[in-house]
This record gives structure tokens, sequence and C-alpha cells, in this order.
């Protein structure tokens, strides 16, 4: 993205939620937006911790529902009945000759003679039995470096399958491969981390990890659905556009980098492959590790595309803090005509600006 470009400002509109609980259960305000329902958990699920199986109830806006006609099966034909009778013609047959007597030899029996095994037919071999495949999906959470879970989810019912993962308010896209598997690294938003992955055919699963790490980070994430041209920009320490210290989706750095707690990291979320998709961003910096003391000015801009341009978007963005309640912003914005495709659309308001005292 070059800042030669023209920058705009926005002028859409903007609702501030503070203070929300951000339950699984009836939390997704961007769900609401979406025209998408959070997937319902049961307590017992979320309570009991560890991995367990879970029937979801969300179907996104995007899906279609269409009735599908069965294919008629072969026609059954009733099988006789008892009172049935069956006649056979059988021709009579000629009076058998009568058997002539033979002279019968008996013989001592050798009562010391060996007994020997008399040798059975083997009984055939049972046809091997196949178990069928186990269908329920399995999450399974890895705390990783940098208050980052790894999630690996096996639907080996469900290859190449449409899901979306849910944890805390945010929610995003993915497929699984032809296994029907999917990995992906998920900055913690909770200590006590749920997460949900609710795929579209209506199964889904939970897995529960405690991430006591974020406690260190301040965490800022920006929601959006489709090709919105959305993106967080992250400006630390005094940083310029292009200076080592912008922090964005092509200069995103990995979460070592916040290991030393001198800089943030930033990772996008969601498959843009499938049809409107669900993404997320989301912005770290490990404020509880920095010696540094400074602000990290933080914004979202909005490329105008031939995708987007004169178009209603939608969008949300969240803020975490272990220091203060965290915080929801909704946006929706009718963007720029076409004519401006190329330009810069600025949403200064969208994020909060971190002040970082140093340790």
């Amino acid at each position: 993205m070059s800042r030669a470009k023209k920058i705009l400002m926005a002028g859409g509109t903007f609702s501030v939620a503070l203070g929300i609980g951000f339950v699984m259960q009836n939390g997704d305000a961007l769900a609401a937006r979406f025209g998408n329902e959070p997937p319902v958990v049961s307590a017992a699920a979320v309570a009991g911790g560890g991995v367990a199986a879970v029937q979801v109830s969300a179907v996104p806006e995007t899906t279609q529902i269409i009735d599908v006609p069965v294919a008629e099966g072969p026609a059954l034909v009733a099988p006789l009945s008892a009172e049935t009778t069956i006649a056979l013609a059988i021709p009579e047959a000629a009076s058998p000759p009568q058997p002539v007597p033979l002279p019968v030899l008996l013989a001592a029996a050798d009562t010391d003679a060996p007994l020997t095994d008399v040798p059975f037919a083997e009984t055939p071999a049972q046809s091997e039995v196949i178990a069928a495949p186990v269908c329920e999906p399995e999450l399974t959470a890895t705390v990783i470096p940098g208050a980052m879970v790894r999630l690996d989810l096996t639907a080996p019912c469900n290859p190449n399958a449409r899901l979306t993962l849910h944890h805390q308010g945010m929610m995003f896209s993915e497929v699984t491969d032809a296994a029907g598997s999917v990995s992906v690294e998920v900055p913690a938003l909770a200590d006590i981390a749920v997460f949900i992955a609710a795929m579209d055919a209506g199964e889904g699963a939970v897995a529960t990890v405690a991430v006591p790490e974020v406690a260190m980070f301040d965490r800022a994430v920006l929601l959006w659905q489709g090709d919105t041209g959305l993106s967080i920009q992250a400006r630390e320490f005094g940083a310029d556009y292009g200076d080592p210290g912008h922090v964005w989706a092509q200069a995103a750095r990995t979460p070592e980098a916040a290991l030393t707690g001198e800089r943030g990291f930033l990772v996008r979320l969601g498959n843009a492959e499938t049809d409107t998709p669900l993404m997320a961003e989301i912005y770290s910096f490990p404020t509880g590790l920095t010696d540094r003391a400074g602000d990290v000015i933080l914004s979202v801009e909005a490329e105008i595309t031939p995708q987007n341009c004169g178009r209603d978007i939608a969008a949300q963005s969240m803020q975490f803090s272990p220091a203060s309640d965290t915080s929801a912003t909704d946006l929706t914005l009718t963007m720029p005509g076409c004519d401006t495709v190329g330009d810069l659309l600025l949403l200064e308001t969208m994020l909060t600006d971190l002040q970082v005292a140093s340790r």
C-alpha cells in the first residue's frame, strides 16, 4: 500500500459499545451485523474443559438452504407369505432294485492301537469387520509462545469443508483439507480461552485451554466479511509509515518479535478464497514485558478497490487489555465511488492508541 495514495477521511457511522461481555452463547455483535448466529455451546462442554464434541446451530448468512431431491432406490418386492404354496412336479421314480445280501466279516478290535485325531473340516475364516470412521469433529488447543494457541481440527467426514472458528467474540472462516483437517495459530483473548469450530454442515467441536500469558499483552482486533480492503495500521513509538516500527499486513512480524518486549506483531486470520469469507486481523503488543515507554498509534485503513467501491461495508473492532475493560466499535460505511479506486480511507476512531509505560 503506497502512502503516496490520496488519504480520505471516513464519514461513516460508528457505534461504540463499552464493557461488552463477549460470551460465546449470546455475544457476537459482528455475527448479528453480518447475519450469522453465534454457535450454541452447552455449559457442560465449556465447564468440563479439554475437548468435547458439540452440536452447532450456526448457519452462515451466505449458506443457501435448498431442498435436495432424494434419488429413488430400487423397487422393493414383498416376500412370499407363509401361506404361499409352491407346487413342484416330481416325476415318479422306478422301484429301486433289491440289494443282494453279502457275507459279513467280523474282525477283532485292536485295543492297543493308538488313537489318532480325526481331521475336521476347517471353518472358513469370517469376513473381517471394517469399523466405520469416527465422524465427530475433534478440536485440540495447544499454547505456544506469544500468548498464542495452535488449533488442530480433525473432521474426517468433512473434507474440503468450510467452517467458522469462534473465540471471545472473534470469528473467521477456514476450510479443511482433503483429509478433513485444518490447523491455525490464533492469539488468545482470554486467560481461559474457549475455541469453537462450527462446521457449515452443522457439526461442531470445542476446546478450552489456560493461557496465563495473555495478561502481558494488549490486543486490537478488526473483523470484517468479504473484500472490504480493511487493515490495521500500528505505528510504534513515533514510527512513520514505512519505518521499521510500522506494523501492518505487509510488515506483520512474527510472535517471536514480542518475546523481548520491544515490538508488537500482527496476525491475519481467515481463508480469503472462500465465498464472502469472515476475516480477522489482530495486533498484539507486549505491554507487560516492555522496558520502553511511549505511544503506539493505532488506526484502520480501507483501500478503495473495484470490488468495494460504492458498496456498503460493515466491520467491528475490539480491544482487549489487562489494564482496562474490553471495548468494541461497530462500523457501517458506504465506500466512495469507483472514480476513487486506489485511494485510502482513514478510519481514525475505530481503535484507541496504546499508552505504553515501562515496567
